[in-house]
């Protein structure tokens, strides 16, 4: 459906802006779909073929949605690691970072496709603590997409992998916020002062 509906639109000499961005929609489904089942030649041209529209895109709205773009080339790095182009994973991946600094997940990403892992022992020292969300056992950096605490201590390991799972231990046990980042927001907003006490002095 997503192949039909991009061969339809990329035929049509002239696209309106509305037009141009569910192709770049379409190409960004197709992309992912193709590399899913394993079709990472057709995913490696469908990739570059959404770079090349959503610049278009761009030029043409005069806007340029950073946590976009970077999402594309995070799912690029993806793409070619599958194809066993390694240099040009390692290229997407640092582009995705270079348009959304902190990114965590494609970090994660970049040391499990093609082992590279300095860029996320960096990162994992601002990602402060370990998050429950939805089930699930996350770190993130704010503002950035979230990633799986369990996978990034397995490919740290060591003193990080032992932190993490006790973190985990702790939150599943009641003894840690389920977000402890929230939970010292909240506690900051509480006064620390008994106001009703004075307005009765």
């Amino acid at each position: 459906m997503a192949s039909a509906l991009v061969d339809q639109l990329i035929a049509k000499n002239s696209r309106d802006d509305a037009t141009q961005a569910i192709l770049v929609k379409g190409l960004r489904i197709l992309a992912a779909v193709l590399n899913s089942r394993g079709k990472h030649k057709r995913a490696r041209v469908t990739i570059g073929l959404l770079h090349k529209h959503r610049n278009k895109l761009s030029k043409s709205t005069g806007e340029y949605d950073l946590a976009s773009a970077a999402g594309d080339y995070h799912l690029a790095g993806f793409i070619h690691a599958n194809a066993g182009k390694n240099g040009a994973a390692k290229r997407a991946f640092a582009k995705c970072e270079k348009l959304q600094p902190g990114h965590l997940a494609a970090a994660l990403d970049k040391a499990e496709q093609i082992g590279k892992t300095k860029q996320l022992e960096k990162l994992y020292p601002l990602a402060g603590p370990v998050i429950s969300r939805n089930g699930a056992f996350i770190l993130e950096i704010e503002g950035r997409p979230a990633a799986d605490a369990r996978r990034i201590g397995q490919i740290l390991g060591g003193e990080i992998q032992q932190d993490i799972e006790s973190q985990i231990s702790a939150i599943m046990a009641g003894e840690q916020a389920a977000n402890a980042r929230l939970q010292a927001a909240v506690d900051s907003l509480v006064p620390t002062h008994d106001y009703h006490t004075y307005s009765t002095n």
